[in-house]
C-alpha cells in the first residue's frame, strides 16, 4: 500500500508541479495550419485604397474591391477589380483555387474585351504595375512549402512590441521550386493571435528581394485578425504599393455567380 500510495503522490507531482512540465513547441506547419483554422472565413468583401509610390515619391492612387468565397472543403475563389482611376476601371484579376494541381487565373482587361489565362511561367510577373506578383495574389498552399520555426523573437513595429514565430517558408518540391520566383520566405507570425506581421522575399538566387509588412491589426470578429494597411516595398526596384482598407465585410452572401467569367465580361463586377 505505501510503494502504491508513493507512486500515485509522484504522478500527482507529476502532472500539477509547473516546475517538471514542459510545454511542447509546434512545428512551423502547425503554426501555418493553426493560423489557417483562425483567419478563415466563409466570404469576405473588402474596399480599398491603393498607392503605388515610385522612387521619386510619385503616387498614383488607385480605388480597389476584393471579394473571397470558399466554394468547396477548403477550395476559394477570388476577385480582384479596379474601380479607378478612369483607364483601368473593369481590369480584375479571377483566381480560382485548385487542389492537386495548378490554380487557375485569369485577367481581364476591358479594352481587350476578354479574359486573358496566367499561364504557369508567367506568375512570377508583377499584377497591374504593383509590387505584387501573381504568385503573390494566390492563396497560400501549405503542402506546396515546408516551415521551419528559425526562433521567436520580439518585433516592434507600430509603436507596439510583438512576441513572433519567425518561420522560413521554402519551395517543398523540385516542381514548386521551378515555378516559384522566390528561393524562400521568412514570416515574422504573432504567437498569440497568429497573424502575420511582416514577410521577407527573398528571390532565386536568394537576395532579399522585397518586404512587406502589415499594420493596424483589426480584430473583425472571434479569432479572425486582419491588417487595416499593408505595405509591400520592392529594395530593388525602389517601389511601393501601399493598400488601406475602407471597409470590409465577412461572412455575408455573396453568389458564385461573382467568381465567373459572365458576371465580368457583363460589367457587373464595376456596379
Amino acid at each position: 500500500m505505501k510503494k502504491s500510495f508513493l507512486i500515485v503522490g509522484l504522478i500527482a507531482i507529476w502532472l500539477f508541479n509547473p516546475v517538471v512540465t514542459h510545454a511542447v513547441e509546434p512545428t512551423g506547419r502547425e503554426v501555418m495550419e493553426k493560423q489557417k483554422e483562425f483567419h478563415k472565413v466563409q466570404t469576405e468583401i473588402g474596399d480599398e485604397v491603393m498607392l503605388l509610390i515610385d522612387k521619386e515619391g510619385g503616387r498614383e492612387k488607385r480605388q480597389v474591391k476584393r471579394y473571397a468565397k470558399e466554394v468547396g472543403n477548403d477550395i476559394h475563389h477570388y476577385l480582384v477589380v479596379f474601380l479607378s482611376p478612369a483607364d483601368i476601371r473593369g481590369t480584375a484579376l479571377l483566381t480560382w483555387e485548385q487542389k492537386e494541381r495548378e490554380n487557375d487565373q485569369w485577367l481581364y482587361l476591358p479594352a481587350q474585351k476578354k479574359m486573358q489565362r496566367i499561364a504557369k511561367g508567367s506568375k512570377k510577373n508583377y499584377f497591374m504595375g504593383t509590387d505584387f506578383t501573381y504568385e503573390d495574389m494566390e492563396p497560400e498552399d501549405l503542402d506546396s512549402f515546408t516551415y521551419t520555426i528559425l526562433r521567436t523573437e520580439k518585433l516592434e513595429q507600430d509603436d507596439a512590441v510583438s512576441e513572433c514565430y519567425v518561420i522560413e517558408s521554402v519551395p517543398a518540391n523540385d516542381e514548386k521550386r521551378k515555378e516559384s520566383g522566390y528561393s524562400k520566405r521568412i514570416m515574422w507570425i504573432e504567437n498569440k493571435y497568429l497573424y502575420t506581421l511582416k514577410v521577407e522575399f527573398y528571390d532565386r538566387r536568394g537576395r532579399l528581394q522585397k518586404v512587406q509588412t502589415n499594420h493596424a491589426m483589426e480584430n473583425v470578429s472571434g479569432t479572425i485578425w486582419r491588417a487595416k494597411k499593408t505595405l509591400m516595398s520592392h529594395l530593388e526596384r525602389e517601389h511601393k504599393t501601399l493598400t488601406s482598407i475602407t471597409a470590409r465585410q465577412i461572412n455575408t452572401d455573396v453568389d458564385n455567380s461573382v467568381f465567373t467569367e459572365r458576371y465580368i465580361l457583363t460589367g457587373k463586377h464595376t456596379q
